[in-house]
Order: structure tokens, then C-alpha cells, then sequence
């Protein structure tokens, strides 16, 4: 379709002065003038007058030329003379509550302007407004000598009184057809943006503008494919505001509100009109754009009769700019054969529908909306839009957001899209109180990522926490701390007594490390990984190093590593089970400092070859133990994905940067630093469970968005949703198990009656294979329950998955091995310490309990491994819990086992 009015090029045309035209040309000539009243001779209207008549008008006519879209005159203006259109086309007009109103077109021969010439003079303004449709010329007679030859000529007034008459007849019907018009469009007529723009810089965005650009610059139809909530009236509004029907009315129709017929059909005829009753909105906007939401219940399935129609309908009206009138809901269809005359309409339509349209053969302009989420770089822009907007309705100074709700904005997911985001923004502006300046927390209430459902980011809530966590003791000074007392406790392993009772070493790796190692495990996760010695002395070595040898270090196979690093792993965990239990480290102070230096070896070898810590990462026994158990925790380090992925543009977090200036309002001075990246190249918005974070905090020292939080979580939360386990893991978590079941291994041989069986390192051929076999012991037992239980409920998932269940049990499990050291140990420290420096101590204090409390704390323990392992189970098998039956019964029993038969305490 093509619409036949552009908007206006000229101010209103002025009188022209006597002895020109609007052109600047000279009146005509004799010639000319003769010319005129010839033609005027021939002309219905002015033929009925004598020729001396004829003569002096053809004299008093002044001729104009005007250019198309040039408005001649407009309301409220006086009338300065009379119109007679030679030839050309000109649009009669006024502005209603709806838009612009056709009065009537005039083309060649006719007259305009004169209804308000033969008013009197006090009255004698337009009412309506003339618009030239084409490029025209126009003879004009001005004012005074129209009324001059009227008073000479009675027959002029007498012509134009017959002419008054015939437009007075015409113009009451007309004017019943726009109240009509008025009161069914009033409330479907939409505001204009006008002035406004689309928001953002995304590149979703800039491709939305470039669109809607395009889609202005013509008259074609448009089709919007998107989700509810996306601006497609605003963006509708955009189009007709920069199109060449800016000056027509703007309606919207939300097709799915339409009335339904018995059979359920929807009925059209508020759309397309029928035949020998009202008229449909096409008809009765006459011209300007019409957008028509939820389109798809009218032609989303051609295959059924009403769509059909309904689909031809458009198309032929996309086609011809015809409307094709309803027979009437019930009756049958014959669009080929309409008797009526045809109905011609200037309206552009829009058509919304979040799915595809099928429109064969029809030359349209397709734009699909993105959706709020797949424009998340767009939010910030969007929130300010809005706050400001809101701010001003109430009155109020301008509401700021700080980075915390700005990224509880970003990460939300937004069902309802830009019109779900101003609800909450608009509720969270009425929500805090005056005075505030800044949006509180609570007011955001509804703003809550499903990955971050149940948590509380500490980081928020405990402002110090940050400034701690950023500053450079966290975690280098710990560091110095740290190695204060692992270099001379290792060393006093070599050099010290070597009994538990008198060995500094012993009583600290035995008694303190590993009992505190594994209780904090639950609340901290891996952070003991942050200030590892092994790991403090090989990247101090490293630096040195690279100091003195500055080279480029090996990057890492990682294909490979992922797939061996962990066996390795495992099989380093194998070693150390067999070599404590078969040389007896805990009661050894110089074997015990050998597996100590042995791990730091390890680390410091693989610093000085590779980048970063791959030990840390793939190969050392001790953190793949802390990554498999640091699941469990209370803590989590995450990002906030949506936010690294349309603010961040340095990912310093990751690969490391320079410092990155921070921009927003509370920023510590502490935030942006320049850091080397993740030591274990880990992308904090790409982790999905605790495995590979230590909580270094090299990601939030770096961040300059704040995008990281440090989360309290249920624990073993990365257990129950989209958990990935690994067979190398798993086989690790099978060890541990089995290393409780190793530690006790006479009274197990007692029970088989084969106590006599020494298990030491004289006896290395027939002992190695009976420690092997009590380490399996959890995996036989496990597999074979899980058989049943499948056997029971084929629906059960793999082994692989549901073994995780039993992560928190052997957590609890050699916890509970250490608490007797723990308790009856752990106190003796200062003594130890004494005789470790070769004095007595037997006047320095103790805190020490019974065995008592021990077997208190043990079975507390298990009973509590025992509660908080079924909720996994049953998240993680997704079944009743009478198909898990056999899983429980084996914890139970392994838990009484456990506490009652074997001498943990």
C-alpha cells in the first residue's frame, strides 16, 4: 500500500500580493485572462453565469502553483479569498480526538474555501484544514473582489447559496460518520512516542534500530515476532511517528480480546467490518497505522477453514489495499465474489504475534523482538529510563541502584520482559521510603535468579567482609602466617622425637590438621587451599624463578588433563592410604614430614614447568580430596553470569588484566585490581559446583562490576540439580570410604578370624592386597545395594549419579575417625611442644577430655551424616522414598556398624 499524503513541506499559503502568483509569476496576461474565461465557460458551476461575469472573475483570478504537501490554509486561519482548483488534487480535512478527519478530496474543476468566505466577516475562519495531495495550480480570487463580485453579480451569491446547500447536506452526513469514527476509535487510538528512542547499545539493539529504521522509511507492512512484554506498541508507535502517515491516528487491537462466536470462532467483523452493517476499523480509520496484537489466533493455523479466510483476507488486503467485509461468522465466505463495491483503505498495518507468520507472496518487513533476557547489556539503561520516570510521576529526587540490585536486575530472568521490569522497578520506587536515596534490597524482593534461590550473598549483607576479603592480607599475609609454622613443624619432624606424645609434628598433622581439615570442609569448602603450604612454597619458588630465568611457562594439555589428571590423582590418594597404613605414619614423625615434603615436591615441580597451579588443580591428592568434599559446603563462590557476559569486556577474573577503573557510585578503592587471572583458570561465572574454587578471591579482587558473590547455600545444594559426576571422583570417594574401614583393619580381620595376619611393611606381598580389599569395601557394598535397588525400580538412575548421595556419610565417616585424637590429643599441644625442644612440660596446661566425649561427638556425627544424607538422596534419585530403600538400610547399618563395631573411639 501506498499512502497518499506526505507530511506538509510549506507553512500555509498567505494572500498573494496583487500582480503575483505564490510562484512569483505575473498575473496572466489578456491571453491568459481570455484563456480563463473560456475555460470557466465550460465549467458546470461557473457556466450558469453571464459572460460579462465570467469576464470580470476570469480578470480577478490570481493563479498559484504549489508543490505536493503543501498546506493552503489550516483551521482557525481567516479566509482570505476563494480556491478553484485547475488541476491537481486537494485533500479537505480537520484534527479530531482521533487523528486527522477527511472531509472530502478535491480534484480538477473544483471549488474550496468558500464555506468560510460566506460567513460573515467575524466569523470568517477555516474549520477545516487543505492539504495538496499532488503538485497543483490553483486560481485564486481574493476576498475583497469575491465579495465585490457577488454584490455586482446576484446570480454568484445565488450559485453559491445552491452550492452552501449541497455541502451542508453532505457535510451533516459526514460529520455523523466522525462521531461515529470518534467514539468506536477513541479507545484504541495509542500515544506517539514522539522524541523518544529505542534505549541500549547491545547489538541486539543496534540491529532493532537499523530495522525500525527501515520499516519507517517505507509503507509496507511489518510483522513483529515477539513474547509478550517486548515494546511492540512502543516500537509500532516509533514507525508510524517516522513514517509518512506521522500526522494520521496510531491504533492498536489486541486481536485475542475480540468476540467469539458459539462455535468458538473468533469474530472479525470489529476488524474487517460486514456486509450491510457496521464497518470494520479498517474502514473507519481511513488512513494512518493500525497494529494488530496477538495476531496469530486470527491466521496462526491455516489448516482450519477460519484461518483461511482470515489468512486470504490479509493477504488481499496487503495485495490491493482493499477490505474484504465479512458475510457474517456463521455464514460461508465468497471473498471472490463480493457484490458490494469495493472498500479502499489507507491504513498500514502492524502485525504482533510471538509466533512465526505464514504470509506467502506479500512483500513484508519482518522484525523479530528480542526478549528483555537476550538484552541484558540494555538493563542498566532501561532501569535508569524507568526509575527516572517513576521518580518524576511522585515528585521525588532521582532513586539510584547499587551494584547489588543492579545485578540482581541483570541476572533475573524477566517472564513479562520490559513490562515486568518497570512493575518492579515502579513498586520498588514506591517502596522506599523518602529521604532514601537508594533502593533498598527488600524492594527488590521479586528480583531472584533461580540459580541464586535459598542464598544469601555475604558479601551484601556484611559489607566488612568485602573490604577484608579485597584487602592484601587476604590471603598473602596469611601466607607469611602460614609457612611460620609449617617449615619449622616439618623440619621438627625430621629432626624431632619421633613418639605421638613428644612430637610437635605428629600432634598438629594428626591431632589438629586433619580432624579441623575435614570439619571445615562444611561450612568453608576448599578454602584451605588459599593458604596451602605446598602450594605458598612452589609459587614463591616460581617467582623467584622467574626473576632470575624469565621464560614463557608451559600451558596446560587440558584435554588430557581432564581426562587422566584425576586417576593420577587417585592413584597418588592409593599410595598414601597404603604407605600410612602399612609404615604406620601417624605414630612416625619423619614419615609423616617425608609425605609432607613429598606433596610440596609435587607442587613446586609443577609450578616451575606449567603456568598457574595445574598441581593444585589435577594431580595433587589432598586437593582433589578437598574439591570432592568442598561439594558439601555452606559457601559458594559464584558470579553472576549475565552480568560477566554483557558488562565485562577484560574477563580480568579469568585470563587477569590490569587495574580496571570502577565506575559506580560505592566503590571501594580496593575493587579493579590487576591480577594474574585464576590461578586455577576457573571462570567464576562458569562454575557449576565447588570442585574448582578455592576461594582465592582473585576474582573478586579483580571484578570491577561486582558481579561475584560469596553465597550461604543449603549445603551439599551442588549435589541436587544438574550434578556431573565422573568415575575418577567417584573412585575417590569410594577410597576415603574405604580408608575408615583400612584405619581398623585388625578388628575387620578379628571378626574373619585372621587377626593373626600382620598388616606392616615387613610383610609388603601378603599386605598389600588385604588394605586394597578393605578399601573397596564401600564400592562392593554400594554397587550391590544399588543392583537392588534397581532391580526393585528400573527407573532408579546410574550407579554414577546416586553414589554421590554417600558424600556427606564419608565426610562423617573419617571425621569421626580423627575426633579421639581430636579430643584427647589435640590439647597436649604446649607439652608436645616442650618435649619437641627437649623440656619436660609437664607444668604447661591441657584441655582434654575423655574418651566419653569422643564416642559422644562420633555418634553425633554419623547420626547426623545419617539424617542430611537422605534429603540428597532423594533430590538426587528423584524417586519415593520406598525405592531408595535399600540405600537407606545400607547407612543405617553402616552407621551402627560403624559407632558400635569398629573401635573409633
Amino acid at each position: 500500500m501506498v499512502s497518499t499524503l506526505s507530511s506538509p513541506s510549506t507553512l500555509p499559503v498567505e494572500c498573494p500580493p496583487l500582480g503575483t502568483g505564490l510562484d512569483g509569476l505575473p498575473l496572466a496576461d489578456t491571453s491568459a485572462s481570455e484563456e480563463c474565461c473560456n475555460w470557466l465557460r465550460f465549467h458546470r458551476f461557473w457556466g450558469q453565469l453571464p459572460d460579462i461575469a465570467l469576464q470580470d472573475i476570469a480578470r480577478s483570478l490570481h493563479p498559484l502553483k504549489v508543490e505536493a504537501g503543501t498546506l493552503i490554509y489550516q483551521t482557525n486561519q481567516p479566509a482570505i479569498g476563494l480556491y478553484l482548483l485547475k488541476w491537481g488534487a486537494v485533500e479537505i480535512y480537520r484534527l479530531s480526538p482521533i487523528g486527522k478527519s477527511l472531509i472530502r478530496h478535491r480534484s480538477a474543476g473544483e471549488l474550496f474555501g468558500y464555506v468560510s468566505l460566506m460567513a460573515k466577516p467575524e466569523n470568517g475562519r477555516h474549520q477545516t484544514q487543505a492539504i495538496a495531495l499532488t503538485a497543483s495550480e490553483i486560481w485564486f480570487l481574493p476576498q475583497a473582489q469575491f465579495r465585490q463580485l457577488m454584490g455586482q453579480y446576484a446570480e454568484i451569491e445565488h450559485l453559491f447559496n445552491a452550492l452552501l446547500a449541497q455541502d451542508l447536506n453532505a457535510f451533516s452526513v459526514r460529520i455523523a460518520q466522525e462521531q461515529r469514527r470518534i467514539q468506536v476509535l477513541q479507545s484504541y487510538i495509542q500515544a506517539v512516542p514522539n522524541g523518544e528512542t529505542i534505549l541500549g547499545n547491545s547489538k541486539a539493539t543496534q540491529k532493532l534500530v537499523e530495522q525500525i529504521d527501515r520499516a519507517a522509511a517505507t509503507l509496507k507492512p511489518v510483522v513483529f515476532q515477539g513474547q509478550p512484554g517486548t515494546g511492540k506498541t512502543f516500537l509500532a508507535g516509533l514507525i508510524h511517528a517516522h513514517s509518512g502517515l506521522a500526522d494520521e491516528p496510531f491504533a492498536e487491537l489486541d486481536c485475542a480480546k475480540l468476540p467469539r462466536s458459539e462455535e468458538g470462532r473468533f469474530n472479525t467483523d470489529f476488524l474487517f467490518g460486514r456486509v450491510g452493517k457496521e464497518p470494520g476499523i479498517l474502514e473507519l480509520m481511513e488512513r494512518g497505522t493500525l497494529l494488530l496484537n496477538n495476531v496469530q489466533v486470527l491466521i496462526g493455523g491455516i489448516g482450519e477453514a477460519s484461518f483461511l479466510e482470515n489468512h486470504t483476507r490479509f493477504i488481499h488486503y496487503f495485495k490491493t489495499g482493499v477490505i474484504l467485509p465479512n458475510h457474517g461468522v456463521s455464514e460461508p465466505s465468497t471473498l471472490t465474489t463480493e457484490p458490494h463495491k469495493p472498500i479502499q483503505s489507507w491504513v498500514r498495518l502492524i502485525l504482533a504475534s510471538p509466533e512465526k507468520l505464514d504470509l506467502p507472496d506479500v512483500d513484508i518487513i519482518p522484525i523479530k523482538l528480542f526478549s528483555l533476557p537476550q538484552r541484558k547489556a540494555d538493563i542498566p539503561d532501561f532501569a535508569h529510563y524507568f526509575l527516572t520516570q517513576f521518580c518524576q510521576e511522585q515528585n521525588r529526587p532521582l532513586l539510584k541502584l547499587d551494584q547489588s540490585d543492579l545485578r540482581r536486575l541483570i541476572s533475573y530472568d524477566y517472564p513479562g520482559n520490559f513490562t515486568e521490569l518497570a512493575e518492579i522497578l515502579h513498586r520498588a520506587v514506591i517502596m522506599t521510603p523518602p529521604g532514601q536515596g537508594v533502593i533498598s534490597e527488600q524492594a527488590l524482593w521479586s528480583v531472584q535468579s533461580a540459580k541464586n534461590a535459598f542464598r544469601l550473598d555475604l558479601l551484601t549483607h556484611a559489607p566488612w567482609l568485602r573490604r577484608v576479603l579485597l584487602s592484601r592480607w587476604y590471603p598473602e599475609v596469611i601466607w607469611i602466617v602460614m609457612m611460620a609454622f609449617f617449615v619449622p613443624v616439618t623440619i621438627a619432624g625430621f629432626i624431632g622425637p619421633q613418639e605421638r606424645d613428644s612430637s610437635v609434628t605428629l600432634n598438629l598433622f594428626w591431632a589438629w590438621w586433619w580432624p579441623g581439615y575435614l570439619f571445615l570442609f562444611v561450612f568453608v569448602g576448599r578454602i584451605w587451599c588459599a593458604v596451602c603450604p605446598f602450594m605458598i612454597t612452589a609459587e614463591w619458588i616460581r617467582r623467584f624463578s622467574l626473576l632470575l630465568f624469565p621464560r614463557q611457562q608451559l600451558t596446560w594439555n587440558t584435554q588430557w588433563l581432564n581426562r587422566w589428571g584425576a586417576w593420577i590423582l587417585f592413584g597418588g590418594f592409593v599410595a598414601i592410604y597404603l604407605w600410612e597404613k602399612l609404615w604406620d605414619l601417624p605414630h612416625h614423625a619423619v614419615l609423616s614430614a617425608w609425605l609432607l615434603l613429598a606433596i610440596t615436591a609435587g607442587a613446586v615441580i609443577f609450578s616451575l614447568i606449567y603456568e598457574r597451579r595445574l598441581w593444585c588443580r589435577y594431580l595433587c591428592p589432598i586437593g582433589g580430596m578437598n574439591g570432592m568434599f568442598a561439594k558439601l559446603a555452606m559457601i559458594e563462590l559464584r558470579s553472576t553470569q549475565q552480568v560477566c557476559g554483557s558488562q565485562c569486556s577484560t574477563f580480568g577474573c579469568y585470563k587477569g588484566s590490569g587495574a580496571t577503573p570502577v565506575t559506580f557510585a560505592d566503590a571501594l578503592p580496593t575493587e579493579g585490581q590487576a591480577t594474574g587471572g585464576c590461578p586455577l583458570y576457573s571462570h567464576p561465572a562458569q562454575l557449576q559446583d565447588n570442585r574448582d574454587c578455592m576461594l582465592c578471591m582473585t576474582c573478586l579482587k579483580a571484578c570491577p562490576h561486582r558481579s561475584v558473590q560469596l553465597n550461604l547455600r543449603f549445603p551439599t545444594s551442588d549435589l541436587l540439580d544438574n550434578h556431573r559426576g565422573f568415575w575418577a571422583e567417584v573412585a575417590l570417594l569410594l577410597l576415603l570410604f574405604g580408608g575408615v574401614f583400612m584405619h581398623h583393619a585388625q578388628r575387620i580381620l578379628g571378626w574373619l578370624g585372621l587377626d593373626d595376619i600382620p598388616l606392616d611393611a615387613d610383610h609388603l606381598l601378603t599386605s598389600t592386597p588385604i588394605a586394597l580389599v578393605l578399601l573397596s569395601i564401600p564400592a562392593v557394598l554400594t554397587y550391590l545395594t544399588h543392583a537392588i535397588a534397581r532391580r526393585l525400580d528400573p527407573q532408579q538412575p546410574t550407579y554414577l549419579t546416586v553414589i554421590y548421595a554417600y558424600l556427606p556419610f564419608t565426610l562423617a565417616a573419617n571425621l569421626a575417625h580423627y575426633i579421639p585424637a581430636a579430643v584427647t590429643e589435640a590439647g597436649q599441644i604446649l607439652p608436645v611442644l616442650a618435649r619437641t625442644l627437649g623440656f619436660s612440660g609437664a607444668s604447661l596446661p591441657t584441655l582434654t577430655w575423655s574418651s566419653d566425649v569422643a564416642a559422644f561427638l562420633q555418634g553425633v556425627t554419623l547420626i547426623s551424616a545419617l539424617i542430611f544424607s537422605v534429603y540428597p538422596l532423594l533430590r538426587i534419585t528423584k524417586r519415593p522414598l520406598i525405592s531408595n530403600l535399600p540405600h537407606l538400610l545400607l547407612m543405617a547399618g553402616l552407621t551402627v556398624m560403624l559407632y558400635e563395631h569398629l573401635p573409633l573411639h
